[in-house]
């Protein structure tokens, strides 16, 4: 899985979009953000549906260099509820 960011050097970038299976999805909005200890889960409404993100930090066990990941954890469904007038 290939993630595109807004800001590719910052701290915390977030996600504009993603490529699965040959086929890009386009972060429409992201609704909630989760902060644990070396990764970060996004959890995003897409142009084709919901998904959860997890970013990560791997360890390469011969050099000890880390380096930022991106894992697709889940696809959400979602149902949109409309708003009382």
């Amino acid at each position: 899985m290939s993630v595109e960011v807004d800001r590719p050097r910052a701290v915390h970038p977030l996600a504009t979009g993603f490529w699965r299976n040959d086929e890009y999805h386009r972060v429409v909005k992201i609704v909630e953000t989760r902060y644990e200890y070396g990764e970060t889960f996004f959890r995003v409404v897409t142009d084709r549906g919901c998904a959860d993100l997890r970013r990560y930090r791997a360890t390469d066990p011969r050099t000890m260099r880390t380096r930022v990941a991106w894992e697709l954890c889940a696809e959400v469904e979602a149902i949109e509820i409309p708003r009382p007038r």
